[in-house]
């Protein structure tokens, strides 16, 4: 895994990283200073939690208030945010999906718009899920 991938937010998005590269992306990070958080999803979890506990994961102020419009703002808020590059890493993800896909389908499309406008200021936003999706590519760094 690059950081010279990682560090250009024209690249930044939502992607499925393989179990192989999870410590090349963690030493990414720790050369481009980027925050790097992880959420480990579990059986049961429902929607409201995973978001929940995203906020805990990216150190979210108090008001975040476990929603996705909350989730795209404080994505979106360098106060909430702050910083050029982040990574969030989210392991179990089938069982967000086998519960509620239609939850999963909107969590993934507040990434991507979040991941959009972050762009626009040159802030990097990687959201790296342990399971392909359709439409998201794999992380290879090549």
């Amino acid at each position: 895994m690059s950081d010279k991938l990682l560090g250009n937010p024209e690249q930044a998005g939502v992607y499925h990283l393989p179990a192989t590269c999870h410590s090349a992306v963690e030493l990414a990070a720790r050369k481009l200073h980027y925050s790097h958080h992880h959420l480990e999803i579990h059986r049961g979890m429902s929607i409201d939690t995973v978001l929940a506990r995203i906020g805990e994961a990216l150190h979210f102020p108090d008001w975040y208030g476990a929603n996705f419009d909350a989730l795209n703002d404080c994505l979106t808020d360098p106060e909430c945010l702050p910083g050029k590059g982040h990574i969030l890493t989210i392991d179990g993800c089938e069982q967000i999906l086998a519960s509620d896909s239609a939850g999963y389908a909107t969590l993934l499309e507040v990434f991507a718009a979040a991941i959009e406008d972050l762009r626009k200021t040159g802030v990097s936003l990687w959201v790296l899920l342990d399971k392909p999706a359709p439409g998201i590519r794999t992380l290879t760094g090549k």
